[in-house]
């Protein structure tokens, strides 16, 4: 189990101090593991047995064996995010252009850091086994839950893109059923209507699926899955759909892959019915 699961398994336990050293981890996973439980306690702002009672909350013996866990799984990844960024480190150019292409760079190069080839490969895998998929996507969100459903129809699944309006979303909720997949979105905060949809899904069976910036680990209720990883830019400034877009389109390609013959047929045979429909 990664460190974010089991974080995102104590989620509802955690106290407002011990929220806020996760929020440090979230942000941070290199700089906390090559720091000290004081250093982790004073960038908080909590007291430093917090963070020992953090450590222990989430299973470990000590905070040192916390932070060995963080020291595991961040930094023996960082080689590859290191080279891109020693690559990137060369346009030196101050433009909004520059800053953001390095930004969105250094976003992706860490990716794997957070969200592991066989998370993306089971996922896709649920979804092309599901009976029907309902993508949830809020605000900015929403361009995202478009594209979703543009790309399994193409599969041949039957999809359905679910209304932000809260009635209208009540109504497509209403045949929710077991062996159907709920997919949705979760950045700054939960969407509208996040509890309420996975409480719904929780009732009929229903699998879960969130894709989601750092606070993925906070939600509540936790859904079944969770995709999580920092987006690019300030995190309490502007940010992009980069990071979540690329994750979308990893699952789309591996939901591909798992069935590979009967996914060519079904896009062979789109192509022949957009002829006839132009």
């Amino acid at each position: 189990m990664s460190l974010i699961e089991k974080i995102s398994g104590k989620a509802t336990t955690l106290t407002p101090s011990e929220r806020r050293l996760v929020k440090n981890v979230i942000e941070s996973p290199t700089t906390v593991a090559l720091g000290t439980a004081g250093e982790l306690a004073r960038a908080a702002g909590v007291h430093e047995a917090t963070a020992s009672r953090l450590a222990k909350k989430l299973g470990f013996d000590s905070y040192a064996a916390f932070r060995d866990a963080l020291r595991d799984e961040f930094i023996a990844t960082r080689e590859t995010a290191t080279r891109f960024e020693k690559t990137i480190a060369e346009n030196t150019s101050d433009t909004i252009l520059g800053k953001l292409s390095r930004d969105e760079a250094q976003a992706l190069g860490g990716i794997e850091e957070f969200i592991k080839p066989d998370q993306i490969a089971s996922l896709a895998s649920i979804l092309m086994k599901a009976n029907r998929i309902f993508i949830y996507g809020y605000g900015n969100a929403e361009v995202l839950a478009l594209m979703m459903v543009k790309r399994f129809r193409r599969f041949g699944k039957e999809v359905q893109q679910l209304d932000t309006d809260p009635r209208g979303l009540a109504e497509q909720m209403l045949g929710l059923q077991a062996r159907d997949v709920v997919l949705s979105f979760a950045f700054r905060r939960p969407p509208r209507g996040y509890a309420a949809l996975i409480e719904t899904a929780r009732e009929a069976a229903a699998t879960t699926i969130i894709i989601s910036g750092k606070s993925g680990a906070l939600l509540t209720p936790r859904p079944d899955h969770i995709l999580a990883a920092p987006r690019s830019g300030d995190p309490d400034a502007f940010q992009t759909l980069t990071v979540p877009m690329t994750v979308c389109n990893a699952i789309v390609i591996a939901a591909g892959l798992t069935a590979k013959n009967e996914s060519l047929k079904k896009l062979d045979r789109l192509g022949q019915l957009i002829e006839r429909f132009e």
